[in-house]
């Protein structure tokens, strides 16, 4: 037996529809930027693609930690500079950095060994608090004091702002901005000054939710005023007394004194003997764990310590063990060749992406032709619904860039082209349940609630398959493939919403206009013309069977 049929109140959907795209739009255009404009991927924007390729000092294959460690701390120098959308992944043995648009001069340089090293603390750590918004004070960086501040605005979030300051390029790439050596030449004047009077001030005026011109470019052997990685804290410190490389094992466990997490290191014999001797001079004060210029933990000094050290506090088990692998790999034990650098054009990618916008709309106009043709007034309610659902693709994509960080690529930009013929798709199965059921004699009014309840099922089986293989290939692939799977996944997504808020409620009212439901205008005339000459025949024959 057929299903019920079921009738609905079109408006009811319709204005559903009406509120999510309004929703959306609004946060298109009053968040972020405010430019209705999805971040493009590095093909469609350019950009510089870098592979470096590990070494490990002794020859032999580098560890799976020492990777992930030193893809870690080299996502964090790439945040410090300020690239929006850049991604840093592990292949085999080597790190990818992919940084669209502007700034591939600095990631040729991320390869170079992260900075860490051990300062002794002057006084107590000044606490931080971010100031009001509306109190910001506008510029590039810190100013000698009893000059204004030219610090950027700061972004509200302890993690380091998209518009951080970049570094300069080590020495020997030719790569320095006048502009970030100024920066780095003045914030050095203050913050790494030899007066106490000048470091004081410094300290009173630095706000650790700006830009830090000084991350990886500080003098180890002066002083420096500097904040802790949470943000919350300011730190006057020594020059260094112990670096990095000096710090030979690490481990992190609990604490069986004070039944919380610590982190325990032991030292080569140079760096035990130094840690032995400032140890020994400086019980009761504190030591700060610098890298890259940030104060990592500064735990106070309770006994004089040799070659080891057992570092504890309010530590959880995530942070015991961060902290134990920033010792263990802060100055990266492996080093870095950078073995392809590859700089892809941005009038390339807007060549890419004009042509992928070229191929949409010619598919797009043999859908809407097509449409026309066979389904007439139905053609114009499909081309309508697929106008629909590409304004809600593109908006999710703009949302998706500002608040996930996602890129839309050539591939991405492909899915999204597919998905025209799925959205399509659903459309003809809809349109030709109907042809059924005024071929069985109903009237477009009558036919359409029973066609939907017929559809519905095998859109939702088709669509449903759709998603189930993007996800997959989501899940297996990598890189473009599954910029390709996401879209196409998405896309699906949103036809079923366009297909049940906007097409069926569409058809419905057409169905109850006097002017769209005339068999001329439906493009259903034929239809209805061949279901009674079948049944006339069939009547025919019924007769004249019984007759003999």
């Amino acid at each position: 037996m057929a299903p019920p049929a079921a009738r609905i109140r079109p408006a009811r959907y319709l204005w559903t529809f009406l509120a999510i795209v309004v929703i959306l739009y609004a946060l298109v255009f009053f968040t972020g930027n405010g430019k209705p404009e999805p971040k493009l991927g590095i093909d469609l924007q350019g950009g510089t693609t870098v592979t470096l390729t590990a070494r490990s000092p002794d020859g032999k294959s580098p560890q799976r930690d020492q990777l992930n460690q030193a893809r870690e701390l080299i996502e964090q120098r790439v945040n410090g500079m300020g690239i929006a959308g850049t991604q840093v992944v592990l292949d085999g043995n080597n790190i990818v950095i992919t940084a669209p648009g502007q700034g591939g001069d600095e990631v040729k340089s991320l390869g170079q060994t992260a900075k860490l090293n051990f300062r002794p603390v002057v006084g107590q750590p000044i606490p931080f608090t971010p100031p009001p918004p509306g109190q910001q004070q506008q510029g590039d960086q810190q100013k000698p004091p009893g000059s204004a501040s030219n610090s950027p605005k700061p972004q509200g979030r302890p993690a380091p702002a998209t518009n951080a300051a970049p570094r300069a390029a080590p020495s020997g790439s030719g790569q320095v901005d006048p502009k970030v050596a100024k920066e780095i030449a003045e914030a050095k004047a203050t913050r790494q000054s030899t007066d106490p009077k000048v470091q004081q001030a410094a300290a009173k005026t630095l706000d650790c939710s700006k830009p830090d011109p000084l991350v990886g470019n500080d003098d180890s052997d002066k002083p420096l005023v500097t904040c802790d990685k949470e943000h919350r804290a300011k730190y006057i410190l020594g020059p260094t007394f112990l670096d990095g490389q000096q710090v030979a094992s690490t481990s992190s466990g609990m604490d069986e004194r004070s039944g919380g997490y610590s982190v325990n290191l032991t030292f080569k014999s140079e760096g035990a003997k130094k840690w032995g001797d400032f140890t020994s001079k400086n019980v009761g004060k504190s030591v700060a764990i610098v890298l890259d210029s940030t104060v990592q933990s500064a735990p106070s000094i309770n006994e004089a310590m040799s070659n080891n050290a057992t570092i504890s506090g309010n530590f959880n088990q995530q942070q015991a063990k961060s902290l134990a692998d920033i010792l263990k790999y802060g100055s990266l034990p492996l080093s870095f060749d950078s073995s392809n650098a590859e700089t892809i054009s941005a009038t390339l990618g807007l060549s890419s992406l004009e042509a992928g916008l070229i191929a949409g709309g010619i598919g797009l106009a043999i859908v809407f032709i097509y449409c026309l043709i066979y389904y007439r007034a139905l053609g114009v309610l499909t081309i309508l619904s697929l106008a629909l659902s590409m304004g809600l693709v593109y908006a999710v994509l703009v949302l998706l860039g500002r608040w996930m960080g996602y890129s839309l690529d050539l591939a991405g930009v492909a899915g999204v082209i597919i998905s025209i013929g799925i959205t399509a798709d659903s459309f003809v199965i809809l349109f030709e349940r109907l042809k059924d059921e005024v071929r069985e004699g109903r009237t477009f009014r009558s036919a359409v609630p029973r066609a939907w309840m017929r559809s519905r099922r095998t859109i939702l089986t088709a669509d449903g398959v759709s998603f189930l293989a993007a996800a997959v290939l989501y899940v297996l692939a990598v890189g473009d493939v599954q910029g390709f799977a996401f879209t196409l996944g998405l896309s699906t997504l949103l036809d079923l919403v366009v297909v049940f808020l906007v097409t069926h409620p569409l058809v419905a009212l057409a169905s109850r206009s006097k002017t769209l439901s005339r068999p001329s205008v439906s493009g259903l005339g034929a239809v209805q013309k061949m279901g009674a000459t079948a049944r006339k025949q069939a009547a025919s024959g019924a007769k004249a069977g019984g007759a003999k």
